[in-house]
């Protein structure tokens, strides 16, 4: 519900911003189109909600009964709607590529290789059998795993293998549609980068260059993706042997993403990528 209420907010911004090629309008035309379009994004928010309502209480959504209860008339409902689908195939269009902010242009990572666009339909792969990387699943592995972090978490591994151990740190923080493709993304990354220090939220923005649309479509808003992944990385990645602090981020460097991380020996002993 929340995720869909801030793709709301995306589509009012979207259209509140005409196209360069819309006639210039006197300012009771702007107010009267601002008007309208406040009312198709109020109408279809309280339809969203509505059907929300009705399928938490397991019943039919009654569009005459929404009408009737909000006063709507079947034009300015029929007018929503299209305003609805409009406004999301815009921000899907929009979710095709991801254009990086001028601020954060330092922090981009150029030279490393970039997996082929057919190798990016595997990023959603398990990392057994792995079609991107070869894995070394071995005791070895393992022990380096268990050195650098204590020994914290042998039981754990010991239950689940290691490959799940790994796995299921993507998997109990985002969807289950995403999970995988963020942890092969960074891995991805990580393999060429992890050898210096790097900010978290450089990790972040070559993550959204390589898949702009399925990190979009769940965080729509940039800085919700870096602040998640930011507070990911440090308490479950860099806790667990994948990567380490170069120091203890402040709380506000932690939302940010500006703390630095590189990669483990133990990382660099788990896998490394196919040539694709």
């Amino acid at each position: 519900m929340q995720q869909e209420l801030f793709e709301d907010q995306e589509l009012l911004q979207a259209n509140e911003t005409p196209a360069d090629d819309t006639p210039l309008l006197s300012a009771k035309e702007k107010r009267a189109r601002t008007d309208k379009i406040l009312l198709n994004f109020t109408i279809a928010l309280q339809m969203n909600l509505a059907k929300h309502e009705a399928q938490d209480k397991e019943e039919p959504f009654d569009l005459d009964a929404f009408c009737e209860q909000k006063g709507y008339s079947y034009e300015e409902l029929e007018d929503a709607i299209e305003y609805l689908n409009e406004s999301q195939e815009k921000l899907h269009l929009s979710w095709q590529s991801f254009e990086v902010p001028l601020e954060d242009k330092d922090l981009e990572m150029p030279g490393y290789p970039l997996p082929s666009e057919e190798a990016k339909l595997d990023f959603d792969s398990y990392l057994e059998d792995s079609p991107l990387f070869e894995i070394f699943d071995t005791a070895t592995t393992v022990e380096q795993f268990s050195m650098i972090t204590g020994g914290s978490f042998d039981d754990q591994i010991k239950e689940d293998g290691l490959l799940s151990f790994i796995e299921e740190l993507f998997d109990e923080t985002f969807d289950e549609d995403i999970s995988f493709t963020l942890m092969n993304a960074f891995f991805w990354i990580l393999f060429y980068n992890g050898d210096r220090w790097l900010s978290v939220r450089s990790y972040a923005i070559e993550m959204l260059k390589l898949f702009p649309y399925p990190i979009q479509s769940h965080f729509v808003q940039t800085h919700t993706f870096i602040e998640k992944f930011s507070r990911f990385t440090k308490r479950r990645l860099t806790t667990r042997g994948i990567c380490s602090l170069k120091a203890r981020p402040s709380s506000w460097e932690m939302k940010n993403g500006l703390y630095d991380i590189k990669g483990t020996g133990a990382f660099y002993s788990l896998l490394k990528p196919l040539s694709r």
